[in-house]
């Protein structure tokens, strides 16, 4: 089964925590042991999320795989819930983002035990930085409802503190979604007062108009920079779209024209997936493990020609990038924060 290697998978977790976390377990990540600054200890089990290639089962799943150090097919295995915050975390390559399931609804597991997520939450997630699905009645359970969170690695603290939240309140099902929702960063979704709460699916369409009206106002600045093309592949025609740099949902996210670069919609979503990033010396990186990945997986076609042929070369400038010192200054540090993010 195609997956990351261990210690890439490390290597995201960790650039997505905090400066200052240290890490007991080194490259291992089933589990990982860390202390975390303004968070205290937290235990994580990570796995690559992969595309779910079966006729049997939706087109649009992914899933990520239960197997533990040392478990052989028949044996159970089980997480270690004791003692510290603990997170069943997913990392997907094809998106991008980290994906959260409730550690204690897969405590007890068969080998090999499939843990699935739909496709529009990854996607969501890829563009938006963080989604919340619906809850999912676990199969056996009794009825309880499970849900899941997709966000980028600049929200995975936050995701991290909003989960602990809600289980040291007891939150379930539609409680939980709701306040999941609410949670979303740097969306005013409804005023703390709000007295009943809002039902999830209003909070849904609050959060979406509020993305679109900061997207309506972002984009426009940003592909004039760039004189209305890619700066990647310096296409030209009405399809530009401004893409964030920091995505505008975590916490350094803003919607500045500096934060911003002009991008055909494939340069867009690739960037957004982090499968390139732009150092601050303007020339793309490619991240080389993502690309192996896709190989693997036997979904590489086209890559070569689409994103491989420009690495190591300089994106078209912005136009204010060198004549004014202080944009310039905070766009290269934001594409610092976004190679960092990336592990690269």
């Amino acid at each position: 089964m195609p997956a990351l290697p261990q210690p890439v998978l490390a290597a995201k977790l960790a650039a997505a925590l905090p400066a200052g976390t240290t890490f007991r377990t080194g490259d291992e990540t089933r589990p990982a042991l860390a202390t975390i600054p303004d968070f205290g200890r937290a235990r994580f089990y990570l796995w690559t999320v992969t595309h779910v290639e079966s006729s049997d089962r939706p087109a649009d799943e992914f899933k990520i795989q239960l197997i533990l150090p040392g478990q052989a097919r028949g044996d159970r295995g089980a997480l270690d819930l004791d003692a510290v915050p603990t997170f069943l975390l997913g990392y997907s390559p094809d998106f991008g983002v980290f994906v959260a399931w409730e550690a204690s609804f897969h405590a007890d597991f068969s080998y090999s035990k499939a843990v699935q997520v739909q496709e529009k939450l990854l996607s969501e997630a890829r563009g938006k930085g963080w989604a919340v699905a619906s809850p999912r009645t676990m199969r056996g359970s009794g009825g309880d409802e499970e849900v899941r969170v997709a966000c980028t690695s600049g929200n995975l603290l936050h995701l991290m503190r909003q989960f602990h939240q809600a289980d040291a309140s007891g939150l379930q099902g539609d409680d939980r979604e709701t306040f999941l929702l609410e949670s979303t960063p740097n969306i005013t979704v409804v005023p703390a007062t709000a007295m009943p709460a809002l039902p999830a699916e209003t909070i849904r369409r609050r959060i979406a108009l509020e993305r679109l009206e900061r997207d309506h106002r972002f984009a426009p600045l940003v592909v004039a920079q760039y004189d209305f093309a890619c700066a990647v592949c310096s296409t030209q025609l009405n399809i530009m779209e401004g893409a964030h740099i920091i995505p505008a949902c975590e916490p350094q996210g803003t919607d500045e024209v500096w934060n911003g670069v002009s991008l055909c919609p494939n340069h867009h979503r690739l960037f957004d997936a982090k499968v390139y990033v732009i150092r601050p010396s303007l020339k793309i990186a490619i991240d080389n493990d993502a690309v192996e990945f896709f190989r693997e997986c036997n979904r590489s076609n086209g890559l070569d020609e689409v994103l491989l042929r420009y690495d190591n070369s300089e994106i078209r400038k912005p136009t204010f990038f060198g004549r004014d010192r202080a944009l310039t200054s905070h766009m290269k540090r934001a594409l610092e924060v976004r190679m960092a993010s990336a592990a690269l």
